[in-house]
């Protein structure tokens, strides 16, 4: 067995071998031990070294812990702890070594003190903290530490101040107090509380306002500070452009069912208004025809003042459902290669009543040949429609409206000039705003003010700009250019006029659930006595008729009682075999409905009203009969 002393002498050989420097005081503050490690360190100290000296060396640019370490009267095994002391020593420069002091009140005279090197702990802990304070930077993440002990001081890091907008190491909560509202500190006071209790709060958002008067929306997320200490510490980041994101998204989504609901409104108003239409311009042109009694010239007038009002307004319902589309963005335009004098024929045999009503002439003013342009052969002819019923409702007794084509640059540029009313400066400046009559409200000629502003916007679709020269008393000229097309095929034979046809044959099965259309049709076909006409008020009568006698073509209404004309149709094609040819006659002008009839199949869209000439002229084309 060891003899006395045994055991100090192997402690003391044990803490002179260990890595850690230790030293001891004697009753005069005088070092009288140092083991190997400290001698190492703390090279330039002799064993005589006082201790201010090591005070000198360990927390010379410290001055309040120099103060602490000096005033450390401690009752006998008290313990002193700091750390991260850089060391320096006397005539030398600042050593990149960083230690961890410990002090121990042996008794009333004597000290021991421990250091330990933590150099390499202090780099690993300094460059974790250099790596996240570039990743929250790079992220935008600032960082915050609210203390609660003494004045509750609140800190930043450099992003949390360029987050509030302010330059950095200013004080965090005057700042806080500037840049945030009153009702929204109290908001985040309410948010602390539970943090400060150790208690999950979740994620705060709220507004502040830099010096230069933005506004931005921050979000921060905190807990208490782990290991003790009463504090919370938390991360902020920008949340605006997110937010705007949001709801920019939002108002779109919002736009977009507006959008929707208003498509949906005109489309129900337009088959409301387009289904009684449908009887009214149906059967003035049958009375203007002479299919029903010979008329006397003023009978002919009173009819074509009906013709001409009910195309006005199929006109008017069209003009409000495009313009919906096209504030949409919607509208769909489909280039083609079309003859001029085709849709100028059509346009003013058209407008021709109104203008001999109203006794204006009408001139067609083009080049000879076959003029071809590329252009949406529908919209284009809806452009000179709606500018040819302008410059007619306009225009004076014995005027004159001439539609004008001459080439220009490879394009043709399609005018048409009136001898009208003109317009003033101030007028053509607001000629383009919607609904706008230019003070013409009484003037007794009707009118919405949607007329131009829609053309316009279908010109510029097509690729072209309406241009407008005017002169008060002078009249008025309106022109555009769209691309000249190569020649192409001679247009399809116009619809012959009205005429009985007797030779035709062939069974036609039309579905049509009002009773005065269905009537309509019945006097559309008169003029067809080959032809056995059958007509269903429902899909289910429809498919009885079909299956007694398979017809050789099909009118549907695309809205029956019971289920779609599209639904009927698929339902004949597929349980009954049906190939039979299919047309289309509905109230429904939407693009979206005229899309999903041509995906199922169909052969023609007609919208009410309905043509008699377009018409017959479709059924004898598909019946396989015209010449």
């Amino acid at each position: 067995m060891d003899g006395p002393g045994t055991y100090e002498l192997a402690l003391l050989d044990f803490l002179y071998r260990a890595p850690v420097a230790m030293l001891q005081t004697d009753g005069d503050g005088r070092v009288e031990l140092m083991t190997p490690r400290a001698a190492q360190l703390l090279r330039p100290l002799a064993h005589n070294a006082s201790l201010d000296n090591l005070f000198d060396v360990l927390a010379p640019t410290m001055p309040a812990l120099r103060q602490e370490l000096a005033a450390f009267n401690g009752a006998r095994g008290t313990v002193f702890e700091g750390r991260r002391l850089t060391l320096r020593l006397p005539g030398t420069p600042p050593r990149d070594q960083v230690l961890a002091l410990g002090l121990l009140k042996i008794d009333d005279d004597r000290l021991a003190a421990w250091l330990v090197d933590v150099t390499s702990d202090e780099h690993e802990r300094l460059a974790l903290a250099e790596h996240l304070a570039l990743a929250t930077e790079a992220a935008g993440i600032g960082t915050f530490e609210l203390r609660f002990d003494g004045h509750a001081p609140l800190h930043f890091n450099a992003q949390s101040y360029r987050l509030f907008g302010r330059p950095e190491g200013g004080d965090a909560r005057a700042i806080v107090r500037e840049a945030v509202s009153s009702g929204e500190i109290r908001r985040l006071a309410d948010w602390v509380a539970p943090l400060r209790d150790g208690r999950e709060a979740g994620t705060v958002e709220f507004e502040i306002r830099w010096r230069d008067g933005q506004t931005r929306r921050l979000a921060a997320k905190g807990r208490q500070r782990r290991g003790g200490g009463k504090a919370v510490v938390g991360v902020i980041w920008d949340v605006t452009d997110q937010r705007e994101a949001e709801a920019a998204v939002e108002a779109r989504r919002v736009a977009e069912r507006a959008s929707r609901a208003k498509s949906e409104f005109l489309s129900r108003l337009g088959h409301e208004i387009r289904t009684p239409l449908n009887a009214i311009v149906g059967f003035a042109q049958m009375l203007q025809r002479g299919a029903v009694v010979p008329l006397a010239p003023e009978h002919r007038q009173a009819v074509a003042h009906i013709a001409d009002a009910g195309r006005h307004l199929e006109r008017l319902i069209a003009d409000l459902t495009d313009l919906s589309l096209i504030e949409a963005g919607t509208v769909r335009l489909d280039s083609a290669c079309v003859d001029l004098g085709s849709v100028v024929d059509e346009v003013l045999h058209e407008a021709q009543a109104s203008a001999t009503s109203r006794r204006v002439r009408l001139r067609r003013g083009l080049p000879a040949g076959r003029l071809q342009v590329l252009a949406d052969g529908t919209r284009l002819r809806q452009v000179l429609a709606n500018l040819v019923s302008n410059a007619v409702k306009y225009n004076r007794p014995d005027g004159e409206v001439v539609i004008g084509v001459r080439m220009e640059a490879g394009h043709w540029r399609l005018s048409v000039a009136d001898t009208g009313l003109g317009l003033t400066a101030e007028q053509q400046a607001a000629l383009f705003e919607p609904f706008n009559r230019l003070g013409r409200e009484s003037s007794g000629i009707p009118g919405t003010g949607i007329g131009l502003v829609l053309t316009r916007e279908l010109v510029e679709a097509m690729g072209g700009r309406l241009e407008v020269r005017s002169e008060p008393g002078r009249g008025s000229e309106f022109w555009f250019s769209l691309p000249a097309a190569a020649a192409a095929a001679p247009p399809a034979a116009a619809p012959r006029a009205l005429e009985s046809r007797p030779e035709l044959h062939g069974r036609v099965l039309a579905v049509e659930d009002n009773p005065v259309n269905a009537v309509l049709l019945q006097s559309f076909f008169a003029w067809r006595p080959g032809v056995e006409l059958r007509i269903a008020a429902s899909a289910a009568e429809a498919l009885e008729m079909a299956r007694s006698a398979p017809p050789d073509l099909l009118l549907l209404d695309l809205f029956l009682p019971d289920r779609t004309g599209l639904e009927l149709l698929r339902e004949l094609r597929d349980t009954q075999g049906l190939s039979t040819p299919c047309i289309i006659l509905s109230a429904s002008a939407m693009p979206s409905d005229v899309e999903a009839a041509r995906e199922a199949g169909i052969d023609l869209y007609l919208t009410k009203p309905l043509d008699v000439d377009r018409l017959l002229h479709a059924v004898d084309t598909l019946l396989g009969t015209i010449a």
